[in-house]
């Protein structure tokens, strides 16, 4: 049976008249592919009428042309029904598809719920594990700060007796210094008897007092005095006093003699010419004989007399000794 002009104006006026069968045949054809066929539908609408108009005029000027039109739009509606087939075979199988897609989107969701329950226990597990760490590490802080305030305690004590220790060292450096200042006034006393008679017995004389020179920030010599040899000639002799004459009081006496300031400063109080480095001591150290010899510094001991001649030294600009 042919579906004809009348058909599909029932059709419309069907379609008009309820709206559920609107809204199910746009559930069945409504594809992307159909997304534009309301315009075309409304293009068709517009052709249709049109159409009928013309079909109107035709058949009012002849039956002729109305049968010839007729036949035309029965073979287009023909057209549009196997296409309206097609496009209802393509949505179904756009909707399967969609199907098949919702189907896998579930299973991930499915699968995604499943996930987010296990991270949900294993989180608490571990917050659970946290709670107890936390606890063992409050425990252990406690621990670390009484051991701390033990430390600090014992550190106390421990200053407090570095503190007595440093005092009582304190007071025995004050003790040993008066003591050194006593015995080193009453040996610098004995060197100056021991040098006058040294000197005597040798045919010098002395053309000034034997006197102690401080030196700015370097030390001091035990005495100093200038004196005239049997042969005319003056010279300054030097003295170091030390109550135990060994190696390191002939290496600490000839390195002052080499310092520059310290030349510097004899130069400065007048010191010209030769001077007699000479050691004054009341114990000997054997070692500190050949040391005396090469470094060319006299050696004289309170009980046993010289035991090693100065020799002359000249004091330049950058230190040292050379023979006279």
């Amino acid at each position: 049976m042919a579906f004809t002009i009348t058909d599909f104006h029932d059709l419309v006026r069907l379609l008009e008249q309820h709206e559920e069968w609107r809204k199910e045949l746009r559930r069945l054809l409504l594809t992307d592919e159909l997304l534009n066929l309301p315009n075309a539908f409304r293009e068709l609408h517009k052709l249709v009428d049109r159409r009928f108009a013309e079909l109107a005029e035709a058949q009012r000027r002849t039956e002729e042309a109305l049968a010839a039109h007729r036949a035309e739009t029965d073979r287009r509606f023909a057209e549009l029904a196997e296409a309206l087939r097609n496009l209802s075979e393509t949505f179904t199988a756009h909707r399967q598809e969609f199907l098949e897609y919702r189907a896998e989107t579930d299973r991930r969701f499915a699968e995604l719920a499943e996930a987010q329950r296990r991270h949900y226990e294993e989180f608490a597990a571990h917050r659970q594990e946290f709670v107890a760490h936390r606890q063992e590490f409050l425990e252990y802080r406690a621990e670390t700060e009484r051991r701390f305030a033990e430390l600090a305690e014992a550190q106390r004590r421990t200053e407090e007796t570095l503190r007595q220790v440093l005092l009582r060292q304190e007071q025995f450096q004050r003790t040993l210094d008066r003591f050194g200042q006593t015995v080193g006034v009453t040996v610098e006393g004995q060197m100056v008897e021991a040098v006058q008679r040294y000197l005597a017995e040798r045919g010098y004389v002395l053309l000034e007092p034997i006197a102690t020179l401080a030196i700015d920030r370097i030390g001091e010599l035990d005495g100093i005095a200038r004196v005239r040899g049997p042969d005319g000639e003056e010279a300054w002799l030097l003295i170091s006093v030390k109550a135990r004459l060994g190696p390191r009081a002939v290496h600490d006496f000839a390195d002052l003699l080499r310092n520059a300031a310290v030349q510097e400063a004899l130069r400065a109080y007048g010191v010209r010419g030769p001077v007699l480095p000479l050691i004054f001591g009341v114990v000997l150290d054997r070692r500190a004989l050949e040391l005396a010899r090469e470094a060319r510094i006299g050696l004289l001991l309170q009980a046993q007399g010289e035991l090693v001649a100065p020799q002359p030294w000249t004091l330049e600009a950058s230190g040292g000794s050379e023979d006279p």
